[in-house]
């Protein structure tokens, strides 16, 4: 775990929450790969223990604005990690599960596929549809586009992750690819 603190980012964009050191390293890896520009905007990374949507777990979640209808006041989240209190008043924000993305590669994966979701958003003017399958290929092909470019990750095993087999069968069909990739879904 790293100290309380101790400041996490990639890009200039803060990283809160709780990480073991292989997660927090992989981090250098992520900020490597990407392009400031992709995370312009984003007002910060949540790394809690778990995370849910309606009731069920999720890898991760890209939490693009808050509904237009409501009021200032009801356009807050408050939550806690670790014994420590957040309140989010700005969005757009991701949430990362880092006990079911323990794994360094997972835990990167599932940050560049939050990003993903960031950048269709942004370049695309996209509204988060929670399980839209372009959406999610989208944020796939982001992802396994940047992932392969860091060292060692062309043959790791991902776990979880939904629309991923199609995601990387459109990857390599496509002019950026470097050819059939060994990554292992599960």
């Amino acid at each position: 775990m790293f100290k309380k603190e101790e400041v996490i980012t990639v890009h200039g964009i803060k990283f809160y929450g709780v990480m073991n050191k292989k997660q927090k390293a992989i981090l250098k890896e992520v900020e490597k790969v990407t392009d400031s520009i992709d995370w312009q905007g984003i007002k910060g990374v949540y790394c809690l223990g778990s995370v849910k949507v309606q009731g069920r777990d999720v890898l991760g979640v890209y939490f693009g604005q808050f509904n237009e209808k409501l009021s200032s006041k009801q356009k807050r989240l408050q939550f806690e990690i670790n014994y420590v209190k957040y309140t989010v008043t700005e969005c757009p924000i991701v949430f990362i599960d880092t006990i079911k993305n323990k794994k360094p590669h997972q835990f990167a994966f599932i940050v560049l596929h939050e990003l993903g979701h960031h950048v269709d958003r942004m370049q695309n003017g996209a509204t988060l549809r929670e399980g839209n399958e372009q959406q999610e290929l989208f944020a796939n092909t982001y992802a396994l586009e940047k992932f392969v470019k860091m060292e060692g990750m062309h043959s790791k095993r991902l776990k979880d992750i939904p629309f991923l087999k199609e995601a990387i069968n459109q990857f390599e069909h496509s002019s950026h690819s470097l050819g059939a990739l060994k990554l292992q879904v599960e």
